[in-house]
């Protein structure tokens, strides 16, 4: 036994040889024996979690009263009732009220033995649920556990804050019964591919982030956390980087401006042209990296974001257009699928097609000379999906989880592959502006990214 369980027998006068204990003694269970209602009231006051009540009655009707009034003031006490056979209505009442078990008289010592350990077993899942239950309560983050049908089981303290419940019971209700926030309802939806994540921003100004994950047999589990802090702190973060950026722009022009009239003022040797080439190509990798950027801090801060009904079908072959001549000069393999009756997006055309160009144009610089890209949109379930797919080495697992991190490269990659490391950074942030998600597949034989966004 995981601890000693005390077993309490209350019998009624002339009901003690109903039932045989040697099989609990054997077992080792602690036994005490009452024959007074007074004795059993003064054992109640002292009633520990690790014991059971045994009430022994020759009627079943009876003894559930005397289980009832027990019960009223211990309403988690478990009781195992003796009694004769009991009627079908006996049998209901008591499993409405609670009753552990029913026996019926003459008891086997098996028979008790193995309800009185059918009872701890109860009792141990009982005290553990209590536990996670105590701890959930008292988390300082926010914790909501919904059946797959919607109804509420658990709402910690933390939530009831968050969302200003009041101390109105919720559990039981229908998730939408309680809840108003649409961001927090469609993190609900069972159609969602979990783990889901999602950011929630109330009217107050706090930003939480909503973190689901489907336990199966159970339901959907979320926890919120506040990150309004890094929220204001990314804002700044990015404000900064935009000042910087707009005010490096204009020296860089200069300096490549008159960079390129050198020559013309004078001639030059072979090895001061090499050094312009140098000169020039330095500023256009900086100039690069501060458009990203700033086309970055564009997205993640909402500028531009006028959204109209967008035909994705048409934003993709936009952008393969004028991707056209780098996949020319590697002599690469482009397979587009798009069916004619892909539905129209709520989005923005700019950053829908800023996002495709991104994945295309990765897909081309990773694609060996006469390699393959593959590029493949579909519409399922309310949502449509992009798939863009290359032939290239692939991504190490390692940088998997890191790959739409900022500034990340690939380790199999090496430093002279052009780029900013922001390309992925920014279909990410227009994809979540967007209220989709993305992801990625990788093997030796090349890398695939899909994406999803909602039609609605």
């Amino acid at each position: 036994m995981a601890h000693t369980l005390q077993v309490l027998i209350y019998t009624v006068t002339g009901t003690a040889e109903s039932i045989d204990p040697s099989g609990l003694v054997s077992a080792g269970y602690e036994l005490a024996s009452l024959s007074q209602a007074e004795e059993v009231e003064t054992w109640l006051n002292t009633w520990s979690v690790d014991t059971v009540l045994i009430i022994v009655h020759p009627s079943a009707a009876e003894g559930l009263k005397r289980a009832t009034k027990i019960i009223e003031t211990h309403p988690t006490i478990p009781i195992i009732l003796v009694s004769d056979k009991a009627s079908q209505a006996t049998l209901k009442r008591a499993l409405t009220l609670g009753i552990f078990d029913h026996l019926t008289t003459p008891v086997e010592p098996d028979g008790l033995l193995e309800a009185v350990r059918h009872c701890q077993w109860r009792l141990d899942n009982w005290q553990e649920w209590s536990r996670y239950s105590h701890v959930l309560a008292n988390l300082v983050d926010g914790f909501i556990l919904a059946k797959m049908d919607g109804h509420l089981l658990i709402v910690n303290q933390a939530s009831r804050h968050i969302f200003q419940l009041g101390d109105e019971p919720s559990e039981g209700k229908l998730v939408s019964e309680v809840f108003s926030h649409p961001d927090l309802l469609d993190v609900f939806k069972t159609h969602n591919t979990f783990p889901h994540r999602r950011e929630i921003s109330l009217e107050n100004g706090q930003v939480y982030s909503a973190q689901a994950s489907l336990i199966p047999d159970t339901g959907i589990a979320i926890v919120l956390q506040e990150i309004t802090h890094l929220k204001e702190l990314d804002r700044i973060k990015t404000d900064f980087v935009n000042t910087v950026s707009h005010d490096i722009r204009s020296p860089l022009t200069a300096i490549y401006g008159f960079v390129g009239l050198i020559d013309r003022v004078g001639p030059i040797n072979e090895q001061q042209a090499e050094f312009i080439r140098h000169i020039q190509a330095s500023v256009q990798h900086i100039t690069s990296l501060i458009n990203d950027l700033m086309d970055l801090g564009r997205v993640e801060a909402g500028y531009d974001l006028q959204m109209e009904e967008v035909n994705m079908g048409t934003i993709i072959q936009q952008s393969i257009g004028n991707l056209d001549y780098q996949m020319n000069e590697k002599m690469q393999e482009l397979v587009v699928s798009i069916p004619r009756d892909i539905p129209v997006l709520f989005g923005n055309a700019l950053h829908l097609q800023r996002m495709v160009t991104n994945l295309v144009e990765n897909a081309v610089k990773f694609t060996p000379v006469m390699g393959k890209i593959t590029v493949r949109c579909r519409a399922e379930a309310n949502q449509v999906i992009l798939e863009v797919s290359d032939s290239g080495p692939g991504i190490p697992l390692t940088d998997q989880p890191h790959i739409f991190e900022k500034f990340y490269r690939g380790s199999n990659f090496s430093l002279s592959t052009p780029g900013t490391g922001l390309g992925l950074s920014i279909v990410k942030s227009i994809v979540e502006r967007h209220h989709g998600r993305i992801w990625l597949e990788s093997s030796p034989r090349g890398a695939t990214f899909s994406v999803i966004l909602p039609i609605k």
